[in-house]
């Protein structure tokens, strides 16, 4: 609830014994959001919370509060370590520190840490808070339990597995990816592709599928949970993401996820991909909307398994390096230090 018996107790408690903090932490917000009417309104919204999570934190004796995305999360963090004197840190993902960056600087400002999952992240939160310590914004990459990803050899067998996993929006791309596979069946490759995910343009997609007369090439098989997903990962050839620039700024988990596999990889330029795919080397890359560019580099990736096999080893040699999440989680706990008790904001 947003407000109840117990929010409005706290508020009361905290403003007598300590109202130089709660009215600091009030106007923290309000000054901080006064240019954005929407963050503004909402962080007011959250603001009570913010205060009995204060009470709750300082009698549960927590000793650090880290917040999951920038917004209002970190705004709760922020108000709860300014009632408490508690330090507080949080994580920048992606939307949260791009689209809008209302209050960002200020609550960088206070934060004892950043952590962000992409280089390119972290020079973007540099250029919003300059002044800010490069040194207190950690890179720790979203990571994957490895071990249920191991899988023993990747060599081709019979038919050519191509896989693509994402929500069925325009910006994942599907719409050039079943062009470039008309494209193949027109140079007579055969092969056969798993689309995995739902979304709104299921129904333009199964229709020109259709149209390109791909019915026994291409199955569609909506969404399914990532224990489902994993099987085909294993036995896929190929992983095909073409996503749009636009909409992607981080690195999508389903490359990850793919090059775990052993799965060669290809994707388009986007977001801080190419701190996971270096073009030639570890996958390649194709231009966004090039369905027949893409259906090129599939048919090089068709006719010359050991080109496949090196780029699949050569990207799941970076996973194992980079995204490895027992090795993730320690670097995190690390840089929380010795803290006996952790809240987390999400």
């Amino acid at each position: 609830y947003f407000f109840s018996w117990g929010i409005f107790g706290a508020h009361i408690q905290v403003m007598f014994r300590h109202p130089i903090r709660y009215w600091r932490a009030f106007f923290r917000v309000v000054f901080g959001n006064i240019k954005s009417p929407e963050f503004l309104l909402k962080s007011l919204i959250f603001f009570p919370k913010s205060v009995f999570l204060a009470k709750w934190i300082k009698k549960a004796k927590v000793t650090h509060i880290h917040a999951y995305w920038a917004t209002y999360p970190a705004t709760v963090a922020l108000v709860a370590s300014e009632i408490t004197k508690i330090p507080f840190s949080f994580t920048g993902h992606a939307h949260d520190i791009y689209l809008d960056t209302t209050h960002l600087k200020e609550k960088m400002k206070h934060a004892s840490f950043v952590t962000t999952c992409t280089q390119q992240n972290k020079q973007h939160l540099m250029k919003v808070a300059p002044r800010y310590p490069a040194s207190q914004i950690l890179v720790n990459h979203h990571g994957l339990e490895l071990e249920k990803f191991e899988v023993n050899g990747k060599k081709r067998n019979g038919t050519f597995q191509i896989l693509s996993v994402g929500t069925l929006h325009y910006y994942k791309g599907f719409q050039y990816l079943i062009p470039a596979l008309g494209i193949l069946r027109e140079r007579g490759f055969n092969f056969e592709c798993t689309v995995i995910g739902g979304g709104p343009l299921e129904s333009d997609l199964r229709k020109h599928i259709r149209l390109l007369n791909l019915e026994p090439y291409v199955v569609m098989t909506g969404p399914l949970k990532q224990d489902q997903v994993l099987p085909f990962y294993k036995r896929s050839d190929l992983f095909v993401l073409m996503a749009q620039p636009e909409w992607h700024w981080g690195i999508p988990n389903v490359l990850v996820e793919a090059l775990a596999t052993k799965t060669a990889v290809i994707t388009t330029r986007f977001g801080s991909v190419e701190e996971l795919i270096q073009d030639g080397q570890t996958g390649f890359i194709v231009p966004p909307k090039d369905p027949e560019a893409l259906a090129d580099v599939i048919e090089r990736l068709y006719q010359d398994d050991v080109l496949r096999l090196r780029l699949a080893q050569a990207g799941h040699q970076s996973v194992i390096e980079r995204f490895d999440l027992n090795k993730n989680i320690n670097r995190f706990a690390e840089k929380l230090g010795n803290h006996e008790s952790i809240t987390v904001v999400t």
